[in-house]
């Protein structure tokens, strides 16, 4: 039901401020960088005017003012050449300037007395091992540095990164991160995952924020990662690259087919070009190919038929991942203060990878598990243009563009789908003997954005950045359970519309924001401040009366906003240390599928309660939810090659969103039962510390490592939780007081050391230690003590990595070898409540005989409950 009016009528004032800031906006947040400093005469220590200080191979420069200071702004990330020339005096070059985003690299010339003309003077600039204008805790990885990791994904190097366990930032919840492109958010707004899997070979920079972050970054609660894409490069350069490789284990009594060796087991092949195109444009292409068979495997013993039939028992993977990345960028040069970009991104994937697909049960059947399919599409179209040397405008359109399908079989009358009661006839301790998946799921996202941001250095301390952005998302889905039985003559069929198992909506909210920030820099003092509007209509119907779901009259939802104040400061403690405290209110809204869930509000007790409360009401009037956080932290030099980096934190989040059971009033139709809706109503708490040292690489030799310690507590981990408690058998009564949450990881502890002998040769070891997740003890299926009371096994990981590199004549080749988990390590993922352990359970032990063709073990045997076995992969890359 699409509700009434004008949802925009309601704020016009607003929209009128907005609308004004939009028309002379700026830079995206988080794309570029800025270079600072003085220059001075070395003979007379006096500042020297009008010394002209360049970006060498850019357009980007400045002048040295009365003070002798100089600012370049809109400097994209990378790394440098910076001159400084005047008559008179040596020219003065200083080398690898790496430059970050969001931050200030400071260069200071001495320049000398010159009696030559052309006299020029190089140096080798020392990346600083503290960012004296930090104010939260962040981190910026290069290209560099992520060629040189024992990785495969994105995901891989985010979980590197202190306080950060696997996936969560600093113990909220996985789905409260902002993941951007090129400062354009790619959230899937139905689940706040990221849409789209960036690949690592178009990365400039990845910057991960795990601590508060500024005014310009919104609709997060626990951490951004923003990932700068590469451009393309002034000269015709390119490469192609083929990996290979498979598992190298000896856990054959829990992992199927892993001792079958075969290097085509994970394929990645990768062909990237880029060059000028005409003198005013640079392009860049990359494409990908990876099929990854995964390291979890059935058979195909019994085949997804309304009866017994035997199939040849041939090995199938379950985990697989098999995706196509295809990413486009355009860079036009208008002018010396203009340049329009255009780049895009596609993506294919399929894949039963995920947790909540893949099913035990159908180790026997494997072929009747339904598997998911997506499609992803990014288009960025950018406008630069510089006003002044003080400040510029960049304006951005976008339109990102998710689907996804779950099925067995594409088509819904397929006739190979099998009677739907063929599962529920599964015998004791037995994996399925045939039937399949009827689940049909089909979803899409679109968002479409505008946005923009002005920056302007006001002098040479203060500068203002102020910006907006207008998002417009259109939703689909249809969620069918199909029908094969009696009542439907044994033909499949689709459920009536807006039934339990035929749900099927349209919905388009919109969400506007704004922002104004200020930065002051001074040599002993940085300050951030800054405020955040955001204003968002889901523009959907809520029930007035919830004990009458079916007869109540209904409402528009109501729209909200709220305010966001952002304060950083920075300041030195001696000529090598940097404290800094910072404080934030972070606002996000609730994943889109809880706003929007059961559109018909259906009850259909026929089914029983537990699948009533399996399909919980939408509420479109669902607050935003709140995280105030705080962090203290100091970074300090211990030499020239050290430093020590210490943050304490602490996070209270309110209006998390959480569930509620109400009942249907006496005298309705089906009176007296109970169904879920989704409500603001979970809450936690999150404290802790990160420990990080850092030597860089001297002599052959670097080390990173970095502790975290934390306590992560909340009354929920799962938004679903009260009615998962209300379900179960006998029901639970669910928690009222603060408990670990399920990823509450108290210790972690994650370590690199890098060997590099020679340029063109080096070695890379990582390790994750830890101790276990938090679990629930029972026994005989009754809980003994609070939630998450035990803690499941400690994990430890180490990776592998080397690389090689050859020069021949113009090409060059890198040969690489990647070894995760090395030593072959059981990481326990999840355990049997009754002994805290994935490797054996007292159930096995308990009276019944297997209704099945499998074993015991084989039923009680978890492969999915470990991570990844030991896998080897060799690749290989050419250079042009």
């Amino acid at each position: 039901m699409s509700p009434p009016g004008n949802p925009l009528s309601i704020v016009p004032v607003r929209l009128a401020f907005l609308v004004t800031l939009l028309s002379a906006s700026a830079l995206f947040a988080g794309t570029t960088g800025k270079i600072s400093g003085s220059v001075q005469a070395v003979e007379t220590g006096e500042s020297l005017v009008g010394v002209n200080v360049v970006v060498v191979g850019t357009s980007l420069g400045a002048a040295t003012d009365a003070s002798g200071n100089y600012f370049i702004l809109n400097v994209p990330p990378s790394t440098y050449t910076v001159q400084a020339s005047m008559i008179g005096y040596k020219i003065m070059s200083v080398q690898d300037v790496i430059v970050t985003t969001d931050h200030t690299s400071r260069v200071d010339f001495e320049l000398e007395v010159s009696t030559l003309a052309g006299e020029e003077v190089t140096i080798t600039a020392v990346k600083p091992l503290i960012q004296k204008d930090l104010t939260s805790t962040e981190a910026s990885i290069s290209s560099e540095q992520i060629e040189n990791l024992p990785v495969l994904t994105l995901s891989d190097v985010l979980n590197l990164q202190a306080g950060v366990v696997e996936g969560h930032f600093r113990g909220g919840r996985s789905n409260e991160v902002s993941y951007m492109i090129d400062g354009v958010p790619i959230n899937d707004v139905f689940n706040s995952d990221a849409a789209h899997l960036v690949e690592n070979n178009v990365i400039q920079e990845l910057k991960v924020i795990s601590g508060t972050f500024n005014a310009e970054y919104g609709q997060a609660q626990s951490g951004i990662v923003d990932i700068i894409t590469k451009h393309g490069s002034k000269d015709f350069t390119g490469s192609a690259g083929i990996q290979l490789g498979d598992y190298l284990s000896n856990h054959t009594d829990i992992f199927w087919n892993i001792d079958e060796l075969s290097p085509l087991h994970y394929q990645d092949y990768t062909l990237f070009l880029s060059g000028p195109f005409f003198s005013r444009i640079n392009y860049l292409v990359s494409a990908e190919q990876v099929e990854d068979e995964g390291y979890l495997y059935g058979r195909n013993v019994l085949l997804p038929v309304d009866s017994v039939a035997w199939g040849d028992g041939s090995y199938i993977p379950m985990a697989y991942n098999n995706r196509t990345s295809i990413f486009a960028k355009l860079s036009v040069t208008l002018s010396q203060r203009d340049v329009f970009s255009l780049s895009g991104s596609f993506q294919n994937r399929d894949q039963n990878r995920d947790h909540e697909i893949y099913d035990h049960r159908y180790r026997y059947n494997p072929t009747g598990m339904g598997a998911s399919h997506e499609q992803g599409m990014i288009g960025i179209a950018s406008w630069n243009h510089i006003f002044s040397p003080r400040s510029y405008v960049n304006l951005k359109a976008s339109v990102n563009r998710k689907d996804f399908q779950r099925y067995v079989y594409k088509d819904t009358s397929d006739s190979r789908y099998a009677v739907d009661w063929r599962l529920r006839q599964t015998g004791n301790f037995s994996f399925y003997t045939g039937g399949t998946d009827m689940k049909h799921f089909i979803r899409s996202t679109e968002t479409t954005l505008l946005k923009g941001d002005y920056t302007n250095q006001l002098s040479t301390r203060l500068q203002i950045q102020t910006g907006a952005e207008w998002k417009q998302h259109n939703l689909h889905l249809h969620d069918i359970v199909l029908k094969k039985n009696s009542e439907t003559n044994y033909e499949v069929r689709v459920p009536p519309p807006n039934t339990a198992d035929n749900q099927e909506y349209d919905r388009s909210p919109i969400d506007i924001a704004a922002y104004v920030q200020s930065k002051w820099e001074s040599d002993d003092f940085i300050f951030n401040l800054g405020m955040r509007f955001d204003y968002f209509d889901a523009q959907d119907s809520i029930i007035n009366d919830l004990s009458r779901p079916r007869t109540s009259t209904k409402s528009r939802s109501s729209p909200n906003y709220q305010l966001s104040p952002r304060l950083g400061i920075a300041y030195p403690i001696t000529d090598r240390g940097v404290m800094h405290v910072s404080y934030g209110h972070f606002f996000q809204l609730p994943e889109f599928q809880f706003l929007y869930s059961n559109p018909s509000f259906t009850v259909n007790p026929e089914e029983g309660r537990a699948a009533v409360l399996d399909h919980p009401f939408g509420n479109a009037n669902l607050n935003p939810q709140k995280t105030v956080s705080y962090e203290i932290g100091l970074q300090q030099e211990l030499s020239n090659n050290t430093a020590v980096d210490l943050t304490v934190y602490y996070k209270d989040i309110r209006n998390l969103l959480g569930s509620e059971i109400n009942t249907i009033a006496t005298g309705e139709e089906h009176s007296g039962i109970d169904y879920g809706r989704y409500v603001n109503r979970d809450y936690g708490q999150v404290r802790g510390f990160t420990l990080a040292f850092e030597r860089r690489m001297s002599g052959g030799f670097s080390a990173n490592v970095d502790y975290t310690y934390q306590i992560a507590r909340g009354n929920a981990s799962d938004p679903k939780a009260i009615l998962i408690d209300s379900k179960s058998d006998p029901p639970v009564e669910s928690e009222k007081q603060l408990v670990p949450l399920d990823w509450d990881r108290t210790h972690a502890l994650n370590v690199r050391f890098s060997v590099q002998p020679n340029p063109d040769l080096s070695l890379t070891l990582v390790g994750i230690l830890g101790n276990g997740f938090p679990y629930t003890p029972e026994a005989e299926e009754l809980r003994t003590s609070i939630e998450n009371a035990a803690r499941k096994p400690s994990i430890m990981t180490f990776d592998f990595f080397m690389h090689r590199s050859l020069h021949i004549g113009p090409f060059s080749a890198s040969l690489s070898l990647k070894v995760l988990n090395l030593f072959d390590r059981l990481n326990e993922k999840d355990v049997y409540a009754d002994t805290g352990r994935s490797t054996y359970t007292t159930e096995i032990f308990k009276p019944g005989q297997v209704e099945g063709p499998n074993t015991k073990e084989e039923f009680f045997t978890r492969p999915d409950w470990y991570e990844a076995p030991r896998r080897a992969i060799v690749g290989l890359t050419l250079s042009f």
